[in-house]
């Protein structure tokens, strides 16, 4: 299972879904200088927090670039955390801790749970808009 969206459009909420899911919702480009997480398959729409509400529980998104703190992401300075920049006590954490596909990716309080560790894995972007 992966880090993807649950439709390719602004407000669409991130979710897990499996590796063998269309490109277009599971291909991210990270830029480690802004912290954004950019749908390859776009280059306007970004994961962020949902109403730019700071806090455990609030849902992940695609978002439309808005240059706003709740938009940026460190994948840096801890090795599987994805740390909100805005305020890094807080990750992106599978809901409930939950694997089965369409499971919510919530923003949560950091407690190093499995939940809330992702494994990076380097893709070849071109292939985020070769036809399904």
């Amino acid at each position: 299972m992966v880090l993807g969206i649950s439709d390719q459009q602004a407000g669409a909420k991130a979710v897990i879904l499996p590796t063998s899911s269309p490109l277009n919702k599971i291909l991210w480009s990270v830029d480690d200088r802004t912290g954004e997480i950019v749908l390859a398959a776009s280059e306007e729409l970004l994961l962020g927090i949902c109403g730019d509400r700071m806090g455990s529980g609030a849902a992940i998104e695609l978002q439309v670039r808005g240059n706003k703190a709740t938009q940026r992401w460190d994948l840096v300075s801890s090795r599987r955390f994805i740390k909100s920049k805005q305020n890094p006590s807080f990750v992106m954490d599978s809901y409930n801790r939950g694997t089965n596909q369409g499971n919510p990716i919530i923003l949560f309080e950091f407690n190093g749970s499995e939940a809330q560790q992702w494994v990076f894995v380097p893709m070849d972007m071109l292939t985020a808009n070769s036809p399904e």
